[in-house]
């Protein structure tokens, strides 16, 4: 007899598969001039329940429990202490909790997910990413063709961003769906072509055409860098057959001369305001490619450090950092510097540095374990380079979001009685 899945687990695919329809609406609603908290309740609600269904079964007695509650716990402390020394306003400690929300709720999904690991079978989980790939291609491509939504650079082709409003995030977030269906359509191709294939490489090609929309430059190589990968591994896979390698060839040939009739004008359209946008900064950072590769972040750095040092607290902020919101009053722009690491430093100092070193190196540690190896594994390594380079994931909640559902993966696939 077929296990019937818990109701909570249920519930929880269902809150998961309604962000970016959340994330549409609240982005819509901020475009009529409505300032509606809509996914501020939404991811308030999600981490409540999240905390409320992990309380309410049995914890397992087990090092990932050990270093996921003293991940939460030990920030807790770090965010309460914070409240203290800085002698925040009521406004700022909402403001910070708010930040917390986002950063905690990766920790709890993955942590939902592991709990819960007999009752969600990894079929079901594939099949969870594959239908939120579709709502968000959905949400990005629907508003485009319908010639509405917003752009983050307005005078140039780049940014398009439909209603999401984090262009960054957004980036993050189709930068792990097409690692995770270019993965699967080399599956898929190599083995039995059915209709699951065809609806796969829908998937994969859309995902590189959003990449191109959005027009972040890490997005966009990325995106290339996997396509060629894919393409190069349906050709030339070892277990992939003569027959069908002809087909990868010729619809392959057929796809680079649709691309030269129909499809350069388009794609260049596309990239034309992220090469614009890249020319211009090139000159105004007078040859600094440095400045020019991380998007001026490391000068923010540069200030940023500057004003961490010669703050009135550095004693207690060494340890316990300056905030968030007590950072972006006080210093304006350097109080946010975009790479998540020294983010993480400044906002919550060397205690909060120690916390997500341990969390994240066991994760590591985990996710290359050669039973518990996957595409999980991968993406976890390029989210978290995308983080310390491009930021906007762990303090994100849409990217915070993703990377719970990647570490979720990774421990679905435990056994039982381990760890």
């Amino acid at each position: 007899m077929k296990k019937r899945m818990p109701y909570s687990v249920i519930f929880f695919m269902c809150l998961v598969l309604v962000f970016p329809i959340v994330d549409i609406a609240n982005g819509f609603l901020l475009t009529m001039g409505l300032m509606l908290p809509v996914g501020v309740l939404y991811r308030l609600f999600f981490f409540v329940f999240l905390i409320l269904s992990i309380l309410s079964k049995p914890i397992p007695k087990s090092s990932y429990t050990l270093v996921t509650f003293v991940f939460v716990i030990g920030n807790s402390l770090i965010f309460l202490l914070q409240s203290i020394f800085l002698e925040n306003t009521t406004g700022w400690i909402i403001d910070d909790f708010g930040v917390f929300v986002k950063y905690f709720l990766g920790v709890l999904i993955s942590y939902f997910v592991y709990q819960q690991r007999s009752n969600f079978p990894n079929y079901y989980y594939e099949k969870l990413f594959h239908a939120l790939n579709f709502l968000f291609i959905l949400g990005l491509l629907v508003p485009y063709f319908l010639g509405v939504g917003t752009q983050t650079y307005e005078a140039s082709n780049a940014g398009y961003k439909g209603y999401f409003f984090a262009q960054n995030d957004l980036s993050c977030a189709f930068i792990i769906f097409i690692t995770f269906t270019g993965y699967h359509l080399i599956q898929k191709i190599k083995n039995k072509w059915d209709f699951s294939a065809a609806f796969i490489l829908f998937l994969f090609a859309s995902d590189i055409y959003c990449l191109l929309l959005i027009g972040m430059k890490t997005g966009v190589i990325y995106g290339l860098v996997v396509m060629l990968y894919v393409m190069f591994m349906l050709m030339f896979g070892k277990n992939t057959s003569i027959l069908k390698r002809i087909i990868a060839w010729g619809s392959s040939i057929l796809f680079v001369f649709w691309m030269i009739l129909h499809g350069v004008g388009k794609i260049l359209q596309m990239v034309e305001g992220t090469y614009n946008r890249m020319v211009y900064f090139y000159y105004l950072y007078d040859g600094n490619l440095v400045k020019l590769l991380t998007s001026s972040r490391s000068e923010f750095l540069e200030g940023g450090m500057n004003f961490f040092l010669q703050d009135n607290h550095l004693i207690f902020t060494l340890f316990g950092g300056q905030g968030f919101t007590y950072r972006q009053e006080n210093f304006g722009r350097l109080g946010l510097i975009e790479m998540d690491f020294f983010d993480i430093f400044f906002g919550i100092g060397f205690g909060g540095i120690i916390l997500f070193l341990i969390f994240i190196g066991y994760f590591i540690k985990l996710a290359f374990q050669k039973e518990l190896m996957s595409v999980y594994s991968v993406i976890l390594v390029v989210v978290l380079l995308y983080s310390f380079f491009a930021g906007h994931v762990f303090f994100s909640a849409l990217s915070s979001t993703m990377l719970g559902l990647v570490c979720g993966g990774i421990v679905s696939k435990l056994k039982i009685n381990s760890m």
